[in-house]
């Protein structure tokens, strides 16, 4: 009931914390998590133990993780507040001509992407610029689940239960936009790929969905620059249909992995996942 009562405060307080204030709380804030969050401390060390293996300094990036996951939510609710225009000033993009473009095939486009960075922004600026976007989600129960989807609803983002999967495949096949996160087999189900030169569980549906429907796999990231959002656009990945289904999916996802390895090792602190990769 407190933690609830809590979320709830910050949900109405953070929209309204001055920009500069924004780095001193979420400082505070991540350094309070670090230090409370045993497992989720150890979980970040050994993922980042396998990502920066040469890296000295991985224990100052695994404090920092909790401090950028924190001041990514306090966004989530200030983005959410902004008009369009102003969000449109906010984000940098790069490769949103990529994006267009594969929206005018009519043939739908998945966006890939990770929890890296405030990763909220590569949906809010495509609704910014006059698209709809779906986000496939799980069936939350916790207060600060229900908080960020109450603001990501604000940002104009829709849902879908991720178990839905006529729901999925219509958005797709009616030319609709839908983004996956893909970093993480929340659900157990997967490909096991090379993923930093170790074998690890990573979710496959979004390859999947793509050689199914036809649509577009883009994969998309967001970065922190010091002040600077970014939305990032890479060109759609080229995958394979020889009609062994099995064979085409672990190709896309052969695909799938370098790039998401790149972005994850851009900004390894705005990485934001807390449980161990590749003990699956």
């Amino acid at each position: 009931m407190i933690a609830g009562a809590a979320v709830r405060l910050a949900e109405r307080a953070l929209p309204h914390l001055p920009q500069a204030f924004e780095v001193p709380v979420a400082t505070a804030g991540g350094a309070i998590a670090y230090r409370a969050s045993g497992g989720a401390r150890e979980a970040v060390r050994e993922n980042l133990a396998i990502v920066l293996p040469e890296r000295q300094d991985r224990e100052r990036l695994v404090r920092q993780a909790f401090v950028e996951q924190v001041r990514h939510y306090i966004e989530i609710f200030r983005l959410a507040r902004l008009d369009h225009d102003m969000v449109r000033r906010t984000v940098v993009t790069d490769g949103w001509e990529l994006f267009v473009s594969a929206v005018a095939r009519g043939r739908g486009v998945i966006l890939a992407s990770a929890h890296v960075g405030p990763v909220s922004v590569c949906g809010q600026i495509i609704v910014a610029n006059g698209y709809e976007i779906t986000l496939p989600i799980e069936n939350e129960t916790s207060e600060l689940a229900h908080a960020i989807n109450r603001a990501r609803t604000r940002m104009g983002l829709r849902f879908v239960e991720t178990d839905s999967a006529l729901g999925i495949a219509r958005i797709l096949r009616r030319g609709g936009i839908l983004g996956v996160l893909a970093d993480r087999a929340v659900t157990g189900i997967g490909e096991r790929v090379p993923f930093f030169g170790r074998p690890a569980l990573l979710p496959s549906a979004h390859v999947a969905l793509a050689l199914r429907t036809g649509a577009a796999l883009i994969p998309a990231f967001a970065h922190r620059d010091g002040n600077v959002l970014r939305a990032v656009f890479e060109p759609a990945l080229e995958l394979p249909r020889t009609g062994d289904r099995d064979l085409d999916v672990r190709e896309g996802m052969r695909r799938w992995v370098p790039v998401l390895e790149r972005h994850v090792r851009q900004a390894p602190e705005q990485w934001s996942v807390f449980e161990p990769v590749w003990r699956r």
